[in-house]
Order: structure tokens, then sequence, then C-alpha cells
């Protein structure tokens, strides 16, 4: 059988406003963000690749097989990319009792209590996405004993929004063999009582798997089933590609075989997840050397895209490690999972074996602690590498001629300022720095774009909008020097974060020769207020010319 070349385009989009994002990371960071727009464009796609775009439209490359679509004005642009996300973490807590819009505790409740009357004797039930510090009334952290009142038979246990805390009821702690006399893991924490018997509260990985270890796992065809699932919202929002992070080898795995099976819809860049609570350091030195397959090994579709390390925790539960002490827990500055010297040695490891490094840092200590590590690396090494932070959320002066002088990207989550409450807990100071994505453009720092989904909304329309406003949850303005222009931000969500993913040559812009990943949404951001912005909607979703979601009518 021979292959039937036809001289036609497989898509033709005309009639549209195209965003062409047609910059580099080298022009960004002389600070030219002025990429083109077609006013009347269109963009042509064969066999996955974009492979003409431009003004008015090239009517040869239409065929009797050509499907053409008439933007009629609408606005096309690429394909988003969030350049941190948790979508398998967001595809298993489909299965779980969603929590996330609760207003109290006793809502909470009820909605465990109905999924307790409903479920089988003898399973465990998840919740996912509770965050007392959006509750009316008392804002204290459910315990053992609030979980108890729904079942002291069943093992239950509820994740924090932030994925940094997790509750479980007596049965839970049981079943996991937790009792006063379990030593807190290394670099977490088991909450307890005055008189040391746990309180159900587990915070940081290495303390929460105690719990998650004991839970049965989903089978690999469930894992298959949400991860297809997922895609169809990941796309409706824009996303054509995640970064994907905390990855288990079981969800590699799974990733590989939802694309074979044609059922994944969404580029996912999978990060080999450091985790604390599968090994010591050395261990994980081990299987570093051990690894056959590094960054960027894979295809256009499932690859492997770095390691993940988790430094610090977070403010609201005092685990960032900050340069000074919390306001609302004085006794603390929060503590790192993994010591300095180790951080380091994980660095010269994936500097010697090929490994991109991206690492969790959302105190202003944690940022200095992964900083020095990468300048050990060396910072040509680390540069060339693209170590990255996740996070950086409070980066002070003294940081920013490193960031700089080793090239190190960023990538931050304008969404969680607006949506997650620090405030209550942040030094004044801390929150004009707050996700400062108007400091990294200034100083040429590559800034990605990005949610921490399912944290908050990976919508990126949700996020442009506070990162252009920088308004918080408490409806104040906070650091309006850090504000960031439309183009911006969308340079955030395309070109920023396709270099985070290595493959700035492929994705990231409506070009000849890179992978046809569009969307065509309803509201031009270049024209729109922030509040605009927030309410685009996404009309269509094409990943390689392929459309994957299509807005219904009505």
């Amino acid at each position: 059988m021979t292959y039937q070349w036809k001289p036609y385009a497989d898509l033709v989009v005309r009639k549209a406003v195209i965003y062409t994002m047609d910059k580099t990371v080298k022009d960004i960071q002389k600070k030219d963000y002025d990429f083109t727009v077609f006013d009347n464009g269109y963009a042509a796609v064969k066999d996955g690749i974009i492979i003409a775009a431009g003004e008015g439209c090239d009517e040869s490359l239409i065929g009797p097989d050509t499907t053409v679509v008439d933007a009629d004005g609408q606005t096309l642009m690429p394909g988003m990319i969030d350049s941190h996300m948790h979508a398998m973490f967001a595809a298993m807590d489909l299965k779980s009792v969603a929590l996330e819009h609760c207003r109290s505790r006793e809502e909470m409740l009820k909605l465990l209590q109905e999924r307790d009357s409903s479920e089988k004797a003898g399973r465990w039930i998840k919740g996912a996405g509770f965050y007392e510090l959006a509750w009316e009334g008392e804002n204290r952290k459910p315990n053992r004993f609030d979980l108890d009142s729904v079942s002291k038979d069943r093992p239950i246990f509820i994740k924090r929004l932030c994925c940094h805390v997790i509750v479980a009821n007596s049965k839970a702690l049981e079943l996991a063999g937790i009792t006063r006399d379990t030593p807190d893991p290394d670099g977490a924490i088991i909450g307890r009582l005055e008189n040391g018997e746990p309180d159900g509260i587990l915070y940081e990985n290495a303390a929460m798997d105690l719990i998650e270890s004991v839970v049965p796992p989903l089978t690999k065809d469930e894992l298959v089933e949400v991860i297809e699932e997922i895609g169809k919202y990941i796309n409706s929002v824009g996303l054509t590609t995640v970064i994907d992070c905390n990855m288990t080898f079981d969800c590699m795995r799974a990733y590989l075989q939802a694309y074979r099976q044609g059922r994944l819809t969404y580029r996912d860049y999978m990060m080999f997840y450091l985790d604390k609570a599968v090994g010591d350091i050395p261990y994980h030195l081990n299987r570093i050397y051990e690894m056959p397959c590094v960054t960027g090994f894979g295809n256009d579709m499932v690859a492997l895209n770095g390691i993940k390390i988790t430094l610090d925790g977070v403010p609201t539960s005092g685990t960032a490690y900050m340069r000074k002490n919390y306001r609302h827990m004085p006794e603390t500055r929060g503590y790192t999972t993994i010591t300095p010297k180790e951080m380091k040695q994980v660095c010269q490891y994936a500097e010697k074996y090929d490994w991109q490094v991206g690492v969790h840092t959302i105190g202003d200590a944690a940022m200095d602690v992964a900083l020095d590590a990468f300048e050990a690396e060396g910072a040509e090494a680390s540069a060339r590498n693209r170590n990255y932070l996740i996070h950086a959320c409070h980066p002070q002066p003294d940081m920013i001629p490193k960031l700089q002088e080793m090239n190190t990207p960023v990538t931050i989550q304008p969404t969680i300022m607006g949506q997650m409450g620090d405030e209550s807990v942040l030094f004044d100071e801390y929150l004009e720095l707050n996700q400062p994505a108007g400091l990294y453009f200034n100083n040429s720092i590559i800034c990605g774009g990005s949610s921490d989904y399912p944290v908050v909304d990976c919508n990126p329309f949700i996020g442009m909008s506070y990162a252009m406003t920088r308004m918080h949850l408490d409806g104040k303005v906070h650091g309006p020097q850090h504000k960031i222009s439309a183009r911006q931000a969308l340079l955030m969500w395309t070109v920023n974060s396709a270099y985070i993913t290595g493959k700035e040559d492929r994705l990231g812009s409506i070009e000849p020769g890179k992978l046809a990943d569009m969307i065509l949404v309803d509201t031009p951001t270049l024209e729109a207020t922030p509040e605009e912005v927030m309410r685009t909607k996404v009309l269509r979703t094409w990943l390689g010319g392929k459309l994957v979601y299509e807005k219904s009518r009505g």
C-alpha cells in the first residue's frame, strides 16, 4: 500500500483574527512582546502540522476533502500550555467527593455522609478540595473526630485544596498503623493532640502517604478512563499541553495506554517525582542513576519533562520555608523536606545524567536553597538543562541577579493569588510580591503560566485576568507595580511555557512547521478588559489539527 499524498490542507481556519505568538524567548527577554496579529487571517494544517498562516486565505490549499472553518471574526490563537499542574490528581479526584465549593464544615460533612450512605460497606471514601479558610464561621481545620461523625467503621480521608494536607478518620489511621508512637516521617508532620494521640491531620507528602499507601489504587483501566474524562475539561478551557507533576510509574504507564488507545486529548509531559514517602535521598539518587530514559524521552504526546522536587509546603499551614517567621504561627518559618546538601546532590546527579529539575519553592528561603543548588550544579549547566522554580511566589531583590545569571525560568499561578486567600497569613511585604509576573518580565526572567490544578481552576484566561489585575481574594490589589499586559499574559501560557517544556520549536505559536494546536475563542484578549478576559469562552480546540472540543450551541 502506498501513501496517497494530496497537495491540499486537511484543515483551514479562515476569516479569523489570529494571535500568532511568533516571538522567541530571546525576544521576550529583550521586552519585545509585539507578536504578529492577522486581522483577517487563516491557518492551514496538513498531517497535524501548520503549513501556512497569513492574511486572507490561500485558496489553492483547499481541496475537496479539506475541512474549512469560517471563524467569522473570532480570535484564533495557539493552544494554551499549563507549565505546572496535576492533571492526573485532578483525574483521580473525579472518583472523590468534591468539597471545593463547601462553605462550612457542616456542608462538607453532609456531602461525606451522603456518599457514606450510598457507598458499599468497607470501601474507602475520599474527599478532595476542602479549604477551611473559605468557610463561613469557624475556620479551624477538620480533624479525625469530625470525620468520625460520618463513620467510625469506614475509612475516610479528605485532601485539602492545597494538596499538602490530608485529614483521616480513626478507622483510616488504624488501617495505616498511625498511633501516638508513630514518629514524624522525614520532612513531614503528623498532627497530634495534647496527649500525643494523632489528631488525624497529616502535613506534607511523607506523612500523607502513610494513609494513601494503604488505599486500594485505581486499576489501569480506571486510570485510562479518568484521563479521558479530565481531558474533556482541559480541552474545554483551551489547554492542549500540560506539564503533569508528581507522577508515579503506574500513572506514567496509564498515560501511555491512554495514548495508544486514542483516548488522550492533550499533550502530557510528565515529571518524575522525587518522593520522600518512597525513599530517602540516596535511594532516589540511585533511581536517577538507573533510569534508562531522561528529560525529553517520549514523543509529542507523552514524554518525560524532568524531576520534580517538593522542597517546601504552603503558607496557610506554616510549612512553606520563609526567611522570617509567620504572622499567624510566630514559632516557625516553615521547613524544607530535604536538606540543602541533599538538594545539591540531586542537582549534581541531574546534571550528570541529563535531567531537568523543577523545584516547588513557595517560600523565599526555599528559593534560596534551590538557587544555591542550581549554582552548585554550575550556572551554564543549570541553564542548559532549563532547571526552573515552581511557584517562586516571593522573590527577594538579591535573588534577581542569580535568576538572570543562570537563565532560570519560573512558573507561577496567578489564580492562586486570586482564589486561595493567603492574605490572612502573609505579611504585607510578601503580599506585594505574591506571584509577581511583572517583576519577572521586567527583569527578563522567563515566566510561564500555570495553575497547579486541581488546587485552583486550570482555565488560563482566569489566570491571565488575575495576572493583569493582581486582585487578591480579599478584594484588594496588592503589588500593582507587578501587573502585566494582555500581550504578556498570552505569552506566559504559550511561548514561555513552551520553553519550559523544552519543545518551543514545536509548540507555542501559530507558525508554519509548528504542531497544529489551536483554539478559537469568543473574546479578543488584546482588546478586552481583564474582567472580559476572565469570562472568555473557548469555542473550538484542535490538537494536531484534530478537533477535540467544540462548545455546544445555545
